[in-house]
């Protein structure tokens, strides 16, 4: 028989396969990192761990029985086992797993007690496995590639070998020499959290990540990354697998190692403090995030290679046979199976959010390689609109995270609130500064810092929103430059901002995310396109009553005047107003009423796009527009 790697097929029939039984169990595993939810249940197309859990655990049962009554096999090859007791052995340990799994959830005492079975449990079956001779070879000779993690797994994958939190192993993590000794307390932290985590073990989880965020920032300050992005063949191997210079592709695993860092405190400033308040949240965003943290590492030529992954090496990358490893610091934990983790199904507001998430960062990446490659000359004024922003985008990306909350929080709050965004936003700014503080000269720095910073926004935009699904059918377009174009069906609201500060619904506020506390608008508002400019239809992309509350009409000074003005009457600010007052009057004394601020104002698209949708691939415009933009913006998110 063929392994099978999907989950319909794995779980569809009871077979005698120990290497297809393995590759379930590798699926419960890795369900149960950072433990297991099951409120609510089955969210916006979010299948709860709890109930995979068990179904995993139930087919594996099945799997293992036939196994002992038909004899063993492994890929469809007969294998006796060394031991005659193991798949017995397995099977007792299989129904502890499966007496424990629906108690696994929350904090109660029962909880923390099942969540320990698990833990020990799964632990003991990867060791029957590893002691028995003749499995653990006919497993390892039929290893199969996981689509969805690039490494090999093997039927019932071991845990990381290479992992240690003891006095010895942190001190020298956070000494941040190498980032294989951070790794190995990473490991242990992961291997730690399969099965929950609670209040016996979180102590110790929260201790190793702190290990891992103190070294990794000693590694950063100490020249660590430097080294990292001195070898060549690595960073070589990245450039052509993002299609930029090697230059830029060392900027872009710096971008990636702060981004490790970003999410390492993300967990310990939030998820852990989560799971005494909200354990069901707190174990969905730690699973997502630590294993994503992995990802970031592996899928990195240059860290693979630093953190000790055996294949990542010079014959490898220019042989195209790097893959990510097992083995070394910050290494692979077992695959899901295909299917297991589903599209997050959004709705509106969220189709909406997601659209405009695409086409600002295509159209900031466009402004960012303009700036870095010479075709686009910004003054002054054009660089401290662009530094507007990259600003107002992050902001958008955390804002709306921060209200949506509970499973779309839990989901993609490392993407939005603590991670890459955050990363390729400080890389950004950083150049950006420089250009502006040396008169408008480009260094060779800031040009590869601006390119991967473009480039990392494009990756986390097509990565978060290919794993979502727009509300009304459809899917997303990782290409788009407008909002509107964001949606094979055109559904999204083209009038979405693509920058500032907005709540769940897309609607302004000024309230802080962090720390994630929802600001009283959040899911339960009503849609923001609910009245006054709600779509005519679900594919039509255009909307009604437009012209109530568009700038497009009017000149970008007087826009961005009004906008000053509003901003500064919210704030009460007398200085402000009287100051906003005298520019607004100046501006409309001289204004010829011929300058809109919108290049596709009137169009189908709605004719409300900020700057980020704006025609950016069209450098000289793009030039000519930055002089008046960055009022208009905060004018728009008034209205939205």
């Amino acid at each position: 028989m063929t392994i099978a790697t999907d989950r319909a097929t794995a779980l569809g029939a009871t077979t005698n396969d120990v290497g297809q039984a393995g590759l379930i169990f590798n699926d419960a595993v890795r369900l149960s990192e950072g433990g297991l939810w099951a409120e609510p249940a089955d969210s916006s197309n979010q299948l709860n761990y709890a109930s995979m859990y068990e179904a995993d655990i139930s087919a594996l049962k099945a799997d293992i029985t036939l196994a002992m009554t038909d004899g063993a096999t492994v890929n469809g090859t007969a294998v006796t086992p060394s031991n005659p007791n193991t798949l017995s052995e397995i099977l007792g340990q299989l129904n502890d797993l499966a007496a424990a799994a629906p108690q696994a959830v929350g904090n109660s005492a029962a909880a923390i007690a099942a969540q320990g079975i698990i833990h020990t449990e799964q632990q003991q079956i990867l060791s029957e496995i590893a002691n028995d001779t003749n499995l653990q070879h006919a497993l390892a000779a039929n290893g199969v590639s996981n689509p969805g993690t690039g490494a090999t797994d093997q039927g019932f994958q071991s845990l990381p070998a290479q992992a240690a939190d003891d006095s010895a192993a942190i001190a020298t993590a956070k000494a941040g020499a190498s980032l294989s000794d951070i790794g190995t307390v990473f490991n242990a932290a992961t291997n730690l959290a399969a099965g929950g985590l609670n209040s016996h073990n979180l102590a110790e989880f929260n201790a190793d990540m702190k290990a891992v965020a103190a070294g990794l920032q000693n590694f950063i300050n100490n020249g660590g990354l430097a080294e990292i992005q001195a070898n060549s063949a690595a960073e070589h191997a990245l450039a052509l697998s993002e299609g930029i210079s090697d230059s830029a592709a060392q900027a872009l695993t710096g971008v990636h190692l702060q981004t490790v860092l970003n999410q390492v405190e993300l967990q310990i400033n939030d998820f852990d403090a989560t799971y005494a308040t909200n354990p069901n949240v707190a174990a969905r965003a730690t699973n997502d995030n630590l294993l994503d943290i992995i990802d970031i590492v592996q899928t990195d030529p240059a860290l693979a290679a630093s953190a000790g992954n055996p294949t990542a090496t010079a014959a490898n990358f220019t042989a195209g046979t790097f893959v990510p490893s097992h083995d070394g610091g910050l290494a692979n934990q077992a695959g899901y199976l295909q299917g297991t983790i589903t599209h997050f199904q959004d709705n509106q507001a969220q189709t909406d959010f997601w659209s405009a998430f695409i086409a600002g960062a295509n159209n900031l990446n466009n402004a960012l390689t303009a700036e870095a490659n010479g075709t686009a000359h910004l003054d002054n004024a054009g660089l401290n609109a662009l530094i507007q922003q990259v600003q107002g985008y992050e902001q958008l990306g955390a804002s709306f995270d921060g209200a949506q909350g509970g499973i779309f929080g839990a989901r993609f709050d490392n993407e939005l609130l603590g991670g890459t965004l955050k990363a390729d936003t400080n890389t950004a700014l950083q150049a950006l500064h420089d250009v502006l503080n040396n008169g408008g000269t480009v260094s060779a720095t800031d040009a590869a810092q601006l390119i991967a910073a473009g480039d990392g926004y494009v990756g986390d935009a097509q990565d978060v929103s290919g794993n979502n699904n727009p509300n009304g059918g459809g899917t997303y377009v990782g290409t788009a430059t407008t909002v509107a174009g964001a949606t094979t069906t055109q559904i999204a609201d083209a009038n979405t901002p693509t920058s500032g500060n907005v709540d769940g619904n897309d609607q302004p506020t000024d309230h802080p995310v962090k720390g994630l506390t929802n600001n009283g608008f959040g899911v339960t508002d009503p849609h923001a396109g609910a009245g006054a400019g709600s779509p005519v239809s679900a594919g039509s992309g255009s909307t009604t009553d437009q012209a109530a509350h568009s700038t497009s009409m009017l000149s970008g000074a007087i826009a961005g005047d009004i906008a000053s003005l509003v901003q500064a009457l919210e704030g009460g600010q007398t200085s402000a107003i009287s100051a906003a007052v005298a520019t607004l009057t100046a501006a409309i004394s001289g204004n010829s009423g011929s300058t809109a601020v919108s290049s596709n104002a009137g169009s189908s698209q709605g004719g409300n796009e900020s700057i980020l949708t704006a025609d950016a691939g069209n450098a000289a415009g793009f030039s000519d527009q930055f002089s008046h933009v960055s009022h208009h913006l905060q004018f728009e998110h008034m209205w939205h």
